[in-house]
């Protein structure tokens, strides 16, 4: 604590030689004295708080990076904007995830980048981390798709470390941040934090096993070896992808901050792993023993099930899955019956303009509640509400989840032309027509495949995998009512992004 301990000599110093001191100096002393007590050595503050398998608070030195407290480099302990620590009032039995699976949620940001050294793309390796888990562990990690608590895996650009996690399971959305710096190991470094371990290194029992010289140690790093709280369930693990290098933040090549030590004698040896150790998965697997006989699951996230979606489509003839178990839709005047809820399409607020929503209502035998059907090419529909004589499409040519489905004028491009396709086995759920968009291969459906409430609206929504098989997805029955009477004209006027047709001599 240099930066007190300065300012205290200071002021004892100028008291001794009965130097004259105005109040207003006084006070400013006290005040910067009262400031520099929170911190410590290149920016560290001290925080008492009780971390998980802790029976008491105690204090820590912690760095803030951004806006979390982070402790021993890369164990987020709170944040700036919280008025308690992250487990301030935990229970100490809490941090365990509870018997089954645990959602992971792969932010769409790690597509996009990849690491500094091996440019290797960080999405593909939080998906082999996730395997690793999957095969190799008791954990059940599975797709995010609405859980309560869950695993949000980001992209950070910052280049000061390599990963940031809590330690366990805090509740709500759980944030683990990876930079460019990361390789697979951090993946699976930070994951463990997350599923409720800590550092091999900072175990209460180090001593016995290590030595540690912070003095050959990067200054802004030395708190970095604080003894962390836990339940030893094996073994002091020399490899463990959980135990920190030789050289871990080392002033210059060649030092050691981390020693090996039997008895009273002291070594240099090889520390840390860049897998899972047998003892990494033995303590894995003894925390999460009531995992054991629940089946393994596959992992597959939103971008892994569109691809699989596309090449199904792309190989199949979908004017062949049309006819089958049904008889094909037909040019018409039709209801379109929500078959999970036995509400019924119709556009929003009778609106005839452009943007409208398609949205579910008990029937009402007007003419926002009907629309015409209409066969353009082998396999491919067009569907125009009554009303307002606008056709049904993914808003702004949109293919991701969540795209709004509206009305608009009609335009000869993908997103106003559907493919309706029969589905027998349903998971679960109503057999019947899915209306799937030519333009991004995706079904629509509400948010809640079961929703019963007038009004919601419908959106590009691709079935989610539950316990490694898909949910079901939205089907339709096509009640028909009349025969088709719309004229061909409107297929060609104007619409975004589709240049207006010339009109003939």
């Amino acid at each position: 604590m240099a930066a007190i301990t300065g300012w205290m000599y200071i002021l004892q110093l100028l008291k001794k030689e009965n130097k004259m001191i105005k109040p207003l100096t006084l006070s400013i002393f006290a005040i910067l004295f009262l400031m520099f007590t929170a911190y410590t050595q290149n920016g560290y503050l001290q925080k008492t708080f009780q971390l998980p398998m802790s029976t008491e608070a105690k204090s820590y030195f912690v760095k803030q990076i951004g806006t979390d407290y982070v402790l021993n480099s890369d164990i987020i302990v709170g944040n700036t904007l919280q008025k308690t620590m992250l487990y301030q009032n935990n229970d100490k039995n809490r941090y365990i995830w509870p018997k089954g699976e645990i959602a992971i949620k792969l932010d769409a940001s790690l597509t996009t980048n990849r690491t500094f050294f091996y440019k290797e793309n960080l999405r593909q390796l939080a998906l082999r981390a996730i395997g690793i888990f999957n095969n190799q562990t008791n954990l059940r990690l599975v797709d995010y798709n609405g859980q309560k608590d869950f695993i949000n895996i980001k992209f950070s650009p910052d280049t000061t470390y390599g990963g940031l996690s809590p330690v366990g399971r805090v509740g709500g959305e759980q944030v683990i941040w990876i930079t460019n710096r990361s390789d697979l190991s951090t993946f699976l470094h930070e994951m463990m934090h997350s599923f409720g371990f800590y550092h091999e290194q900072n175990r209460y029992d180090r001593d016995t096993y290590v030595v540690i010289d912070t003095s050959k140690a990067i200054a802004v790093w030395r708190y970095a070896f604080q003894i962390e709280p836990g339940v030893t369930t094996t073994a002091y693990d020399y490899t463990s992808v959980m135990h920190y290098e030789a050289n871990a933040f080392a002033i210059k090549e060649g030092d050691q901050t981390i020693r090996c030590k039997n008895g009273n004698q002291i070594l240099d040896c090889v520390l840390g792993g860049s897998k899972l150790s047998s003892k990494d998965i033995e303590g894995i697997n003894s925390s999460y023993f009531y995992n054991a006989a629940l089946p393994r699951m596959e992992y597959k996230d939103f971008m892994m099930r569109k691809a699989e979606n596309q090449a199904v489509i792309k190989s199949t003839d979908v004017s062949k899955l049309t006819a089958i178990n049904a008889t094909p839709v037909e040019n018409g005047l039709y209801k379109i019956k929500v078959n999970q809820t036995g509400k019924y399409l119709a556009i929003e607020g009778i609106s005839k303009d452009n943007g409208a929503r398609l949205v579910q209502w008990d029937f009402v035998d007007q003419p926002n509640h009907k629309f015409y059907v209409k066969i353009i090419a082998e396999g491919i529909y067009v569907i125009s509400a009554a009303h307002s004589g606008k056709y049904i499409n993914a808003a702004g040519q949109l293919k991701n989840d969540g795209t709004a489905i509206i009305q608009w004028d009609y335009a000869n491009q993908d997103n106003v032309k559907w493919q309706l396709v029969y589905k027998k086995e349903n998971e679960g759920s109503q057999a019947g027509w899915t209306i799937r968009n030519k333009n991004s291969n995706s079904p629509i459906g509400l948010l809640n495949l079961n929703g019963k409430n007038n009004g919601e609206a419908f959106i590009l929504k691709n079935p989610a995998y539950a316990d490694g098989a898909y949910e079901p997805v939205q089907t339709f029955t096509f009640e028909r009512i009349g025969n088709l009477v719309f004229s061909e004209e409107r297929l060609y006027e104007n619409s975004p992004g589709m240049i207006k047709k010339m009109k003939q001599n």
